[in-house]
């Protein structure tokens, strides 16, 4: 029986390639590239819309265990774990990242943010005899292109994904690189990454954003916010998380919103709260919504008490003006604003500003969270020692891995083998005081 339903998943895949036929692979081609700073020591090489969630493929075989995980995303059926050397070759590491180089966001600055970290491990004469390189496609906010990115990093053999940023294509391409055996490092934190066994979150999952924003809004004394999400496909839990975390502490929304990224101007939107008698303003958007949002906020002299996620973006600060004075944000990891001499944030920022200096007021949460999964990735490849170099003894090195120390820019980090992966489940309260994020909490865990 499992011979036929092969054969069967061997034609479908063979009906699909000669359909997509040579253009799409000319265009993956063109879409794909191994990049590394010039200096460095690198090896060369409006309102509610509904996002789609991309296509699915049957999974590859390879040598290894299947296994099946489970958790809040239902089952994720991950591919046997190859151990030949794939990615390997020559001394060289290659591991893949998919981002939203064009379109709405602008994720080349996490890109670069690992490469950056590879850089400078790679200076430092590499790991185990081995240096690393990243291998990039552009998703561009599009959940199409961006599993073409996905099919062509199981094609070109990356040895796992690591620290990706793409917003559309994350929550369905997990599940589809979990079939074809490719460990994932890093992310976003969308709900499907914290259910395959295969996948190594190094921030909090979206959800629990949603939980403690909830929480941190009985602080702040908001009785009737107005709550904005954008509309991704990740959105529906998060936002549920949100709404009930609120009712739980008698805190009775005005209304929900979900925005497009593309929304240019939030003026209707200010306007709808503040008919509403919002008394502040609940947000889980993009850097470059929120300067929108601000921007509205000004020119309608309103200014709400504001609470989010992802506001420390220095390149999108310097347009918040007086509605972005005293906003909140909750962050996962420690905020460098205010931590510059911070041995962690030292080596961050400054490894950053070392190879791609034209991205440093572009860093943020997102970035330093990317970070710490380059950081985590190189530390597995560590501990394999001089044993070979592959998914299933990657995959085994990071299931090794207890109170991993980030330098302090996260709760120390653990792993084991299982259904999923959850090791950050803690935040600190950030504010925008005089222009610069101050942290004024320790650790809230929830």
């Amino acid at each position: 029986m499992r011979e036929k339903i092969a054969i069967v998943f061997m034609t479908l895949s063979a009906v699909a390639t000669l359909v997509l036929g040579g253009a799409v692979v000319h265009e993956l081609g063109k879409k794909a590239t191994v990049q590394t700073a010039a200096n460095a020591p690198a090896v060369t090489s409006s309102q509610a819309t509904t996002s789609g969630t991309g296509a699915t493929a049957g999974t590859q075989a390879t040598q290894g265990k299947t296994i099946t995980s489970g958790g809040n995303q239902g089952t994720t059926q991950v591919g046997n774990l190859s151990t030949s050397s794939t990615g390997v070759s020559h001394g060289v590491i290659t591991v893949g990242g998919i981002y939203d180089e064009t379109g709405p966001f602008d994720a080349t600055v996490e890109r670069d943010t690992v490469r950056a970290y590879f850089n400078m491990i790679n200076a430092q004469g590499g790991v185990n005899g081995y240096k690393f390189q990243l291998r990039d496609c552009d998703s561009a906010y599009d959940p199409t292109q961006a599993h073409q990115c996905a099919q062509q990093m199981v094609s070109s053999g990356v040895l796992a994904i690591v620290g990706w940023l793409s917003v559309s294509g994350e929550q369905p391409e997990t599940p589809y690189l979990s079939q074809q055996g490719v460990p994932i490092i890093g992310g976003l934190g969308v709900p499907s990454e914290f259910s395959s066994p295969i996948s190594f979150p190094t921030t909090a999952n979206l959800v629990r954003y949603g939980t403690a924003i909830g929480a941190h809004a009985v602080d702040l004394q908001v009785h009737h916010p107005g709550v904005i999400v954008l509309n991704a496909n990740f959105i529906a839990p998060v936002q549920q998380a949100l709404v009930n975390s609120l009712h739980a502490h008698h805190i009775q929304e005005t209304s929900v919103n979900q925005v497009d990224p593309t929304k240019a101007d939030y003026t209707d939107l200010v306007l709808k709260l503040r008919r509403e008698n919002a008394d502040s303003v609940l947000a889980g958007l993009d850097p470059f919504s929120y300067q929108r949002l601000f921007q509205a906020m000004e020119r309608q002299s309103w200014f709400p008490k504001v609470l989010g996620l992802g506001l420390d973006k220095e390149s999108a600060n310097k347009d918040y003006g007086k509605a972005g004075d005293g906003a909140e944000s909750l962050t996962p990891l420690l905020e460098p604003a205010d931590h510059t001499s911070q041995p962690g944030i030292k080596e961050y920022v400054g490894a950053v500003q070392r190879y791609f200096p034209n991205q440093v007021p572009a860093l943020d949460v997102y970035t330093e969270g990317d970070w710490v999964a380059a950081e985590l990735f190189v530390e597995a490849i560590r501990k394999i020692g001089t044993n070979p170099v592959n998914r299933k003894s990657l995959v085994d090195a990071l299931n090794s891995i207890t109170n991993f120390d980030t330098k302090g820019l996260t709760k120390p980090l653990s792993y084991s083998a299982g259904n999923s992966h959850d090791p950050n489940k803690c935040f600190q309260w950030i504010q925008k005081r005089s222009g610069i994020w101050t942290t004024h909490s320790g650790w809230n865990c929830f």
